[in-house]
């Protein structure tokens, strides 16, 4: 059983879904522009944790931080990159549904949704 999950694995590892979201994570990872903004971003994340924490009644701070990160993760949002690594993400999140739909209904969970209850057309799913 071990050996056919390392099968599906490794169809998974050469889905043309998965090379795509490896490639977009990729370059998003390697462009210098979007390294800078991830810093800047987590650089006010990690002061905005510090004001709340610490509070001394630096509500002014907080809000100015607050908005600065808005503005970072609006233009990390408007990066090309960004749109490509998410839709690839949402591309490989479904071939991993779909296989794990298949999955449960072979293992007699809930079917397929267009499942009418008759296996007599499709072998049999155990639902």
């Amino acid at each position: 059983m071990l050996e056919l999950a390392r099968e599906l694995g490794l169809a998974l590892a050469n889905s043309p879904e998965f090379i795509d979201m490896k490639r977009a994570q990729n370059d998003f990872e390697s462009n210098e522009a979007i390294a800078a903004l991830m810093s800047e971003l987590n650089e006010k994340r990690d002061r905005l944790i510090g004001i709340l924490a610490e509070d001394n009644g630096g509500d002014l701070e907080a809000v100015s931080i607050t908005n600065d990160i808005d503005r970072l993760e609006q233009q990390l949002r408007e990066n090309p990159l960004y749109e490509e690594l998410v839709s690839a993400q949402a591309a490989f999140s479904m071939v991993l549904s779909s296989v794990n739909e298949e999955i449960n209904a072979c293992i007699g969970g809930s079917s397929a949704s267009d499942c009418g209850g008759d296996c007599g057309s499709c072998g049999g799913c155990k639902h």
